[in-house]
């Protein structure tokens, strides 16, 4: 069977860690269904729009799901740079 590797920060992974847990089942399983709703609804517009910018932001600072203390805005004392969720968010 093929792999796919994802690399992820430490508070990502944590994040995605805890939200596994909470629906009781593991991370890969978590990957896999978010993966899964991405290409089932990858040509509607807010998909394509939140991946490229999820693209685009990778390596600038942590995603607003993770866990924010290494995130730019916590060592500066400011918000987090990404303060509003998607219009399909289910946080």
């Amino acid at each position: 069977m093929p792999t796919i590797k994802i690399h992820v920060d430490h508070e990502e992974l944590a994040a995605l860690e805890r939200r596994a847990q909470a629906h009781g089942i593991k991370v890969p399983d978590l990957v896999y269904g978010a993966l899964n709703c991405m290409m089932t609804h990858s040509m509607e517009s807010y998909c394509v729009g939140r991946v490229g910018q999820a693209i685009r932001e990778k390596g600038g600072d942590l995603p607003q799901w993770s866990d924010s203390a290494r995130s730019v805005g916590i060592y500066e004392s400011k918000k987090d740079i990404t303060e509003q969720r998607g219009p399909h968010s289910l946080d």
